[in-house]
C-alpha cells in the first residue's frame, strides 16, 4: 500500500525520445530545426506535403550519389538509398485514384523509379541516382507551381475580395439606407 496521499501522487511526463529511438534525457539529441519542420508538416496542405517529400527525395538522391562517387566502397544499398526508397513508395501511395489517366502515369513514374533505384543499387551507378534525382527536381517544379497557385488562392487579399463578392447585396433588391 502507497504511503502517499492521492494528491501528492505525480505521473512523469513522458520523457523524449532520441534519434535513435531511445529515451533522451530533457532533449538532447533534439535538433533545433524539428519543432519548425513538425510546425510545418502539421499546418501544409497536402500540395505542399507532397512537395515537401519530393524535395526530400532530391537531397537524398543527391547526396547519395555524392556519396557513391566520393567512396566506391559505399556503394549498393546502404541507408541513404533505403531513404530515397522509402520516400519513392511514400510518394507512390499517395497517388490513389487509377481511374484518372494522369494519376496512373504518375503511378507508373514512380515505380519505374523505384526499380531504377534498384538497378542503380545492383550496379552502384551514380549516374541512375542522378537520373532519379532530375526526374524529381522536374517534379518538384509541378508541384511547386500547383502550390504557388493554391497560395494565390488564399491570399489574404484575394480571401477578401471573394467574401465580399459572395456577401454583396445585387444592385436590385438590396437594403435602402436613404429612405
Amino acid at each position: 500500500m502507497n504511503s502517499y496521499p492521492d494528491s501528492e501522487r505525480r505521473i512523469a511526463p513522458p520523457r523524449p525520445i532520441d534519434s535513435l529511438g531511445g529515451p533522451s534525457p530533457a532533449g538532447f539529441g533534439r535538433r533545433s530545426g524539428d519543432t519548425y519542420l513538425e510546425s510545418m508538416i502539421a499546418t501544409a496542405s497536402p500540395a505542399k506535403l507532397r512537395l515537401m517529400l519530393i524535395e526530400r527525395g532530391v537531397e537524398v538522391a543527391r547526396h547519395l550519389a555524392g556519396l557513391w562517387r566520393d567512396t566506391p566502397g559505399k556503394r549498393g544499398t546502404n541507408e541513404h538509398s533505403l531513404k530515397l526508397f522509402e520516400l519513392l513508395s511514400e510518394l507512390l501511395s499517395g497517388v490513389t485514384d487509377s481511374k484518372v489517366e494522369v494519376c496512373r502515369t504518375v503511378a507508373d513514374m514512380y515505380v519505374f523509379l523505384c526499380q531504377h533505384l534498384i538497378q542503380a543499387e545492383e550496379n552502384g551507378d551514380a549516374t541512375m541516382i542522378d537520373e532519379i534525382r532530375l526526374v524529381l527536381e522536374t517534379e518538384a517544379e509541378t508541384w511547386r507551381m500547383v502550390c504557388a497557385q493554391e497560395l494565390g488562392a488564399s491570399t489574404p487579399n484575394s480571401r477578401a475580395a471573394n467574401l465580399l463578392a459572395k456577401t454583396a447585396v445585387p444592385a436590385t433588391g438590396g437594403l435602402n439606407l436613404q429612405g
